[in-house]
């Protein structure tokens, strides 16, 4: 099975080479590769059943990837890896390699755990672009770029590496046109007045934008200028009540306000995916952050327009 797996004999249903895919097969080769020096035991197809799922997740949630100080991999990261190692197994089944059907069996799968994310409301985002940071351009340019990032939508690796020729005008209005980095999909998003606002307080810059920075050291940063904001409500996390709101944002979050807010303001879910390039209206809704408070006053508004359509329909 290593063996072949090295040798990319055994590709994937739909022949997917984007670079995150590949990256997750490298993984999990190195994960399968680990183990078999751990057990001492040379994996084969016909090996691939109920007993190896066990073993080998028992051995996931005890490794320590290098340059890690954290012992044993997430739910979701083990979870991944029995997929992919599933669509690999289906592939060489397919491929007459092997007989072996137990990795279909419905116990050989690790369930996916909720994830426990935070974003930023209009006013929360508002807070944060109307702080005073002349005094310091160190955060201030961080927190221009992390403002845009919150209102085009894009990965980090995309919005803080945005080209000039990424910048094109159709019919006198700006846009954004890219390629993403992660998915290899063609994106177009409009401009904003604060995106506007950004591009001509950095107009003296090659891509008018801030100066990027790596992506641990721009969290740290956005971290920082959050704090200032006042963004120090606590409870936001379920899995970490404990928490302050602004030890919880990071670059990401930007991405993840955008889709939510616009969602939240009923904008119309499939023409958000074409922004976030999400392919799925299941793993759209599973990615945006609406709290029960949320979905809940959004109803009441919802409520109240019908109630006051009704009123006049009977008056």
């Amino acid at each position: 099975l290593i063996d072949r797996f090295i040798a990319g004999e055994i590709k994937s249903k739909g022949k997917d080479k984007s670079r995150n895919t590949l990256q997750n097969y490298n993984t999990v080769k190195g994960h399968l590769i680990e183990y078999q020096l751990k057990t001492k035991t040379k994996l084969t197809f016909d090996k691939i059943n109920l007993d190896f799922f066990y073993s080998y997740v028992s051995f996931l949630q005890k490794y320590t990837p290098r340059n890690s100080k954290e012992k044993g991999l997430a739910q979701n990261t083990i979870s991944k890896d029995i997929t992919t190692l599933k669509v690999f197994m289906s592939e060489a089944v397919d491929m007459g390699l092997t007989t072996n059907m137990q990795f279909r069996h419905k116990k050989f799968t690790v369930q996916e755990e909720a994830t426990d994310a935070v974003y930023l409301n209009d006013r929360e985002i508002n807070a944060v672009y109307k702080l005073d940071l002349s005094e310091n351009q160190r955060l201030e340019r961080a927190r221009d770029l992390f403002v845009f990032g919150c209102y085009v939508g894009l990965r980090y690796s995309d919005y803080s590496t945005i080209k000039p020729e990424n910048i094109i005008s159709i019919d006198g209005d700006l846009f954004i046109k890219l390629i993403t980095t992660k998915t290899k999909t063609l994106v177009i998003i409009p401009c904003s007045p604060v995106v506007l606002e950004i591009f001509e307080k950095y107009k003296d810059n090659t891509n008018s934008l801030p100066r990027s920075y790596s992506n641990q050291k721009f969290n740290e940063y956005v971290k920082e200028v959050c704090e200032k904001a006042g963004l120090v409500e606590i409870g936001r996390l379920s899995t970490a009540p404990e928490k302050k709101l602004f030890e919880s944002i990071s670059s990401h979050t930007a991405r993840r306000s955008f889709a939510t807010n616009l969602y939240l303001d009923g904008f119309p879910t499939i023409e958000i995916m074409k922004i976030t390039a999400h392919t799925t209206e299941k793993s759209f809704l599973k990615y945006i952050k609406v709290s029960k408070l949320d979905a809940a006053k959004r109803l009441s508004a919802f409520m109240k327009k019908r109630w006051s359509e009704k009123m006049l329909r009977v008056a």
